[in-house]
């Protein structure tokens, strides 16, 4: 086992492998921006914290071993990666819609107080972003990549894993948290449906550029 000062140092190691996953921005990113938008700062951190719980689980399973079958059969990582870019591209296509009833609707003058699309529920936010986190197996594999390097193979569990990612969610929350309440801030100058619809239709393309850049890594990265 590992003196202290080892342990601190695979710790350390960790923290600045977890803020820089958590500083290139991505479709939770994205969603987290677009819930913001439509439905103020609350019901997108309550998204974020969807989003968050997912490094804990995939962090738990890789302390299983669980991650390492993504790694070695092939079959079962392109599964996981086509549910998450399906997934990824359903929720384009929300935005999408939303974009062209909000062009539709231009010609009322009348602001908007939202964005255009109804306000997800609470629990239907935190499952939104939680998927979105668990449909992308290459967090799996970030920890079975960087575990095995850090640590001692005894120190490998379960509890080391979700722990792990309990603190890779500390700091994604974090930057969440502050995309949440930026894009909040910004609702009043984007209430028209002219920026609405152009909000919806950004967000809707970078999200299906998103599930289109899993499958092509998937199958000819």
């Amino acid at each position: 086992m590992r003196h202290s000062g080892g342990v601190t140092a695979s710790l350390l190691g960790f923290l600045a492998l977890a803020a820089a996953v958590v500083a290139m921005p991505g479709a939770d990113t994205i969603l987290v921006l677009r819930t913001s938008l439509r439905a103020g700062a609350r019901t997108a951190l309550v998204t974020a914290l969807g989003v968050v719980c997912g490094p804990v689980v995939w962090g738990a399973l890789a302390g299983l071993g669980v991650a390492l079958v993504l790694s070695r059969l092939p079959v079962v990582y392109a599964v996981v990666a086509l549910a998450g870019a399906g997934y990824l591209a359903y929720l384009a296509m929300g935005g999408l819609r939303a974009a062209r009833r909000a062009w539709r609707a231009r010609a009322d003058p009348t602001p908007s107080p939202t964005i255009t699309g109804a306000a997800p529920t609470a629990r239907g936010a935190f499952l939104t972003g939680l998927l979105t986190n668990l449909l992308n197996p290459k967090i799996g594999v970030f920890y079975l990549a960087v575990m095995p390097g850090l640590f001692s193979p005894g120190a490998v569990t379960v509890w080391l894993g979700a722990a792990l990612g309990a603190i890779h969610g500390v700091l994604g929350l974090v930057y969440l948290s502050a995309v949440a309440l930026f894009a909040d801030r910004m609702r009043r100058f984007l209430t028209r449906p002219a920026a609405n619809a152009v909000v919806e239709l950004a967000c809707g393309v970078v999200l299906l550029l998103f599930a289109v850049a899993v499958v092509a890594e998937t199958f000819f990265g």
